[in-house]
């Protein structure tokens, strides 16, 4: 996960047209997306920068122009000010293996073959190297991990705004597109009972005002481009012996750190 200080933050610019309008709420997308990726990952480099007021002015700005009242993310900074607390209820919950209280995995709230598991994983990857983007190295993720998701859209979402920047309208509908498409057989699908798992484990703990924030925008995400949500409960799919070729994180690597690598790529390529 790379430095939260290098998000994308709303321009200061005023008398926006209807077409930088778009541009400035794909960029709100982009801002929230970090910042939730950010939070789920648990990254030590926002410990300075979780309480301070420039960052919560800057989400209470991106909720503002994507659409989501400005107040839902109060409840959120309130918990950060503890962040152990956060991290502790994430590593309880999430924990750091494949299956745990409330996995953030896309297939574990899949109920398929595992041939089937792998073709969900190409598939996720293949949205991934369309983009020039990848998932290596020691500290990587595996590619249906919900923080890997996040940050995808994020990307997707920024890359949307540099093309409305530049007028690009053809590049600013594919980047749509590859959002509506990603929502739609993928994020959108689990993420909301992977949400309610996490409310109803925990009720008013560390996590749950994340949860609150992360649904709201993934609802008006999929307001805006026309994706249907997924079920607000999925049962998890049944562990079976096969399950040792579906791995968390990196092959070979030692213990495995939440948080992939795609924001650091992103940053590589001047996507800033």
């Amino acid at each position: 996960m790379s430095d939260p200080t290098s998000m994308p933050t709303p321009s200061e610019s005023n008398g926006r047209d209807t077409h930088s309008d778009e541009g400035e709420a794909a960029r709100a997308r982009a801002v929230l997306s970090r910042f939730i990726a950010a939070c789920f990952s648990g990254a030590d480099a926002l410990r300075a920068q979780m309480t301070g007021p420039a960052l919560r002015s800057e989400v209470q700005q991106a909720c503002l122009r994507a659409r989501i009242a400005v107040d839902t993310p109060d409840a959120l900074f309130g918990t950060l000010a503890d962040i152990d607390a956060l991290r502790d209820a994430r590593d309880r919950l999430l924990g750091h293996s494949v299956r745990s209280d409330c996995p953030p995995y896309e297939l574990e709230y899949c109920q398929a073959e595992v041939f089937q598991q792998s073709q969900t994983l190409a598939d996720i990857a293949g949205f991934y190297n369309a983009f020039g983007l990848q998932l290596d190295g020691p500290l990587a993720e595996r590619h249906d991990h919900l923080v890997a998701e996040w940050e995808f859209l994020c990307i997707l979402a920024f890359r949307e705004f540099q093309a409305s920047r530049s007028s690009d309208a053809p590049s600013s509908e594919i980047c749509r597109d590859a959002q509506r498409a990603f929502l739609r057989d993928h994020a959108a699908r689990w993420m909301p009972a992977f949400f309610t798992r996490v409310r109803s484990a925990e009720p008013g703990g560390p996590l749950a005002p994340l949860c609150d924030l992360a649904d709201a925008l993934l609802r008006a995400w999929c307001d805006t481009l026309g994706v249907t949500l997924g079920a607000q409960w999925i049962e998890l799919r049944d562990i079976c012996e096969d399950d040792v070729a579906i791995r968390c994180g990196a092959p070979d690597a030692g213990q495995v750190e939440l948080g992939p690598t795609l924001a650091a790529a992103a940053e590589s390529r001047g996507w800033k």
